[in-house]
């Protein structure tokens, strides 16, 4: 299990190439909800995007990856 419940992910550049992910997932993010090790699509999130309602996505790992935050730069000093 490379993601653990709560991580927040998007579609990952294999995720993009597959045609079989409906298209409200190609942006937004989605939050792990759920990991079943003997499934098909083991990786069961809630996937968040603008203009749509949050929906269940189920997917395999290659076809997600973990979200980048940036690091906040109020700590640094700019002097």
């Amino acid at each position: 299990m490379k993601f653990k419940i709560g991580t927040i992910v998007e579609l990952s550049a294999a995720g993009r190439k597959r045609q079989h992910n409906p298209a409200r997932v190609f942006t937004g993010f989605g939050v792990i909800t759920d990991y079943r090790h003997n499934g098909a699509f083991p990786y069961k999130m809630m996937w968040f995007n603008k203009g749509w309602d949050p929906q269940g996505f189920s997917a395999k790992e290659y076809e997600i990856k973990k979200v980048k935050i940036p690091k906040s730069n109020k700590n640094k000093n700019n002097s």
